[in-house]
């Protein structure tokens, strides 16, 4: 399933995003979509970072670049 940042940038695996309530700098590991509709994808803390422990909704992210 294709997810979005809060600006409506299609997200993929590899990308440089930034952490929108930090203003931190990482790629975009992995996204647990499965199972989802649209809306709990976009919503849902379903991403993983490179650097980060926690997930992220892809609503918390801004894709860079």
């Amino acid at each position: 399933m294709k997810i979005y940042d809060r600006n409506r940038n299609a997200l993929t695996i590899g990308q440089r995003v930034m952490i929108a309530a930090t203003g931190t700098v990482d790629y975009l590991k992995e996204a647990h979509t499965d199972n989802m509709t649209a809306y709990q994808a976009e919503h849902e803390k379903c991403v993983q970072l490179e650097h980060a422990e926690e997930r992220f909704a892809p609503i918390e992210l801004i894709r860079l670049g």
